[in-house]
């Protein structure tokens, strides 16, 4: 009886962590949140991360990305506080908690630019190994035959939001030739006309 018991306990448990989990960010605000980013990073249709590069299309990775800047393992979070000081505690424990969880992306984006979502399987065509994206002249050239006018390919993590709901962070990385490439955590806030860019820092450039 008393294993019985556990073993439906145990089963409550899995369930309602999958369901929390499934349900996380997953109100829509994830999408306008990535807009917001769009709209900073490629204001007026110019890059504003590294080239100052003029835009056709933007071209995403159709998965979340939610690696760490300063290492494969951990994130030196007192670091990116300094460069984003309105970015709390809270809200980096809620972005950790959904990193664990990489989402498909849908063209679901309401953004004044033209963009297509591409796969890990269709960057791998292009790019055979996946260590080296930013060191083949002969497969950047490739890439930019494919995919012209895109001032390379972008990836957003997962959005990690604070209690209320108003704050939100996410990770955008952007690859765009040899020795070309930033990573830049963005924090985002709900007003009352929605979400825009309240601050963000360029954690690394290439």
């Amino acid at each position: 009886m008393k294993q019985t018991a556990f073993k439906l306990a145990i089963s409550f448990i899995a369930i309602f962590v999958a369901t929390v989990s499934s349900l996380h960010g997953q109100n829509g605000d994830d999408y306008k949140v990535y807009d917001a980013v769009v709209h900073h990073m490629f204001r007026d249709g110019i890059t504003r991360f590294d080239m100052n590069a003029k835009i056709g299309k933007i071209i995403i990775r159709d998965r979340t990305h939610s690696e760490y800047a300063y290492g494969p393992k951990g994130e030196n979070w007192e670091q990116v506080k300094i460069r984003l000081r309105s970015l709390t505690d809270e809200t980096i424990a809620d972005y950790e908690l959904a990193r664990k969880n990489e989402h498909e992306l849908r063209t679901k984006l309401e953004i004044p630019f033209k963009y297509l979502l591409i796969s890990d399987k269709q960057l791998a065509e292009v790019f055979p190994n996946k260590n080296d994206y930013d060191k083949s002249f002969e497969q950047w050239t490739a890439f930019y035959k494919l995919y012209p006018d895109s001032a390379g390919y972008n990836s957003f993590s997962r959005v990690g939001y604070d209690k209320a709901g108003r704050h939100a962070l996410v990770y955008f990385v952007n690859w765009c030739g040899t020795l070309c490439g930033t990573g830049t955590y963005v924090l985002v806030e709900k007003g009352e006309s929605g979400w825009v860019v309240k601050d963000a820092a360029g954690i690394w450039i290439s």
